[in-house]
């Protein structure tokens, strides 16, 4: 199973944070989405996809996430995306059909542009405590905040992870990890 993330998640302190040492056995290579565009969204710091001809969406196919992972990212993610398959390109310019969380509306977008190094320089440590939050009330309920992923999410999961499809792999001619500038969660806000 093939995702392509486009937004926060491609930070990969961010994504070792919502999947913990399961990040280490993951592969991200990097691609776009032909004819989307990353917009920001009119009530926060993330991104919003949106159809635009000729535009291209930047983002990493990742390889190797488990379900749990994926309920975690589901969490995440929150109500306003669903995993879908969409058509993205890799480097060789390759046709993959990775799954991607998309809006479920992109009327919640602005019409401002989404910069991924801006989010990291100014929300990222806010979003990483964040996420050591979540990890602290999860032990402390004995539930993972996992099982608040809406039901409609839940049967696209398991149709993920039941999926057989074999598709090429993205970008077969490049290394485990892609080089994608990190700055650590933990960063001073």
């Amino acid at each position: 199973m093939i995702l392509f993330f486009y937004g926060t998640l491609m930070d990969p302190d961010l994504l070792r944070e919502l999947t913990g040492e399961r990040a280490a056995a993951l592969r991200l290579t990097p691609g776009h989405l032909p004819h989307y565009k990353r917009m920001r969204a009119r009530d926060g710091d993330y991104p919003v996809l949106v159809p635009r001809i000729g535009a291209r969406a930047p983002g990493l196919f990742v390889e190797g996430l488990d379900p749990q992972s994926l309920l975690w990212i589901s969490h995440f993610e929150g109500p306003r995306y669903l995993p879908q398959r969409v058509m993205a390109r890799d480097l060789a310019g390759q046709r993959l059909r990775p799954w991607v969380f998309m809006p479920v509306s992109p009327a919640h977008a602005s019409d401002k542009s989404w910069d991924f190094k801006q989010w990291q320089r100014r929300q990222k440590p806010r979003t990483c405590r964040m996420l050591r939050n979540w990890w602290t009330l999860e032990a402390s309920r004995g539930l993972p905040l996992s099982m608040d992923v809406p039901w409609r999410v839940r049967r696209r999961l398991a149709w993920m992870t039941a999926e057989r499809r074999r598709q090429p792999r993205p970008n077969p001619h490049l290394p485990q990890q892609a080089n994608v500038r990190a700055i650590p969660c933990s960063a001073p806000s």
